[in-house]
């Protein structure tokens, strides 16, 4: 395979999310001095060196390595030694009959790097007032590490999933978002465990997921989900009382509450659809979850379409209540009791068997 094009000679990978700053720095050691590094690497950390340390290493050729990399790991707390240094204003003074105040050092070699050197520079939250970064920014070719939140944060892991040839369902890459959160290197961390776990299978489902986290749909989760599909006002409540006890946050249990509506409302349609039962399995359980088809037909039985607009919108409102900071135990109660007796009246899931 043909190596990348070789980077641009001096690279800023700027923010503090670690792993997209060690992307980043992958990819650009990759494509500057490919995978053999013994002798073309150098890591530099800025709280141990001063800049005037950085200037000669990369000005130093190797007799070993016709490429070669310099990696400054830290590179917003590197100092000089002496002038130039920052003034108040940002400014670096000259040094008499040298250097004018914008012609900083670092931003000197960034204009006329060594030839045969990438030179790399990792900094979290670098000054930008001061130099070098004032221009040396300008100059570089500056990776984003920016941490990622909200959809940008699932537009990149699902660029990775798409790069892994992973295809998660949408219940489940909501499931493993939300029960990560924001944390990037523990998301891909969790999608390394997914893609092992469903052992070359590339749809990955809710279930998977659950199985694997150990927590989010866990056991008493998935019991509240078909206690509340089958209109068990009185499991459903036990099970609610449980899990606050245990510590889970009334918004997952809302989340949970809300899946298995979801899924009712698909069988009950399919069903009246006349659309065969082993399809409905294959449009609304994971793989691993066919064998509660049958459970999920006889709860659609239990609820109307009415039933079910009247339970979403007691959810809908335990929702807002939840967010503006209510009682999650009483609100989550009066949500189960009010969505079971939906339109009609509550049913327990012993009915009709």
């Amino acid at each position: 395979m043909a190596r990348a094009p070789r980077p641009a000679p001096v690279q800023a990978i700027v923010g503090e999310d670690t792993f997209l700053a060690e992307e980043a720095l992958e990819r650009v050691l990759a494509a500057a001095i490919g995978d053999d590094r013994e002798e073309a690497l150098q890591v530099l950390y800025g709280d141990e060196k001063r800049w005037e340390d950085v200037l000669a290493a990369a000005r130093t050729g190797s007799l070993f390595a016709p490429r070669r990399a310099i990696v400054v790991r830290r590179a917003e707390l590197t100092r000089y030694a002496s002038a130039p240094g920052d003034d108040e204003d940002g400014a670096a003074p000259a040094r008499k009959g040298k250097a004018k105040p914008e012609e900083d050092p670092v931003a000197l070699y960034a204009s006329d790097p060594s030839p045969d050197l990438t030179l790399v520079l990792m900094a979290a939250k670098p000054d930008r007032r001061r130099h070098p970064w004032k221009r040396l920014l300008a100059l570089a070719t500056v990776h984003d590490a920016t941490p990622k939140k909200g959809r940008a944060l699932r537009a990149h892991v699902e660029e990775a999933l798409r790069a892994r040839g992973l295809r998660f369902a949408p219940d489940a890459l909501h499931e493993l978002l939300t029960e990560v959160g924001q944390d990037l290197r523990r998301l891909m961390g969790e999608v390394d465990k997914l893609e092992a776990y469903a052992g070359g299978r590339k749809e990955i489902a809710a279930g998977d997921v659950a199985a694997v986290l150990g927590r989010g749909l866990g056991q008493p989760l998935y019991l509240l989900g078909d206690a509340f599909s089958g209109r068990d006002v009185g499991a459903s409540l036990a099970l609610v009382e449980r899990l606050l006890g245990d510590g889970e946050e009334g918004l997952r249990i809302l989340a949970t509450l809300h899946r298995s509506l979801r899924q009712v409302r698909g069988a009950l349609a399919l069903r009246e659809a006349r659309v065969p039962r082993a399809e409905i399995g294959s449009k609304l359980l994971p793989p691993n979850m066919q064998f509660k088809v049958d459970a999920l037909l006889d709860a659609s039985r239990r609820w109307s379409e009415a039933d079910l607009r009247h339970a979403l919108a007691a959810l809908g409102g335990a929702d807002r209540r939840l967010k503006r900071g209510g009682d999650a135990a009483t609100t989550l109660v009066a949500a189960v009791a009010e969505s079971c007796g939906g339109a009609g009246r509550a049913t327990s899931s012993r009915r009709g068997r």
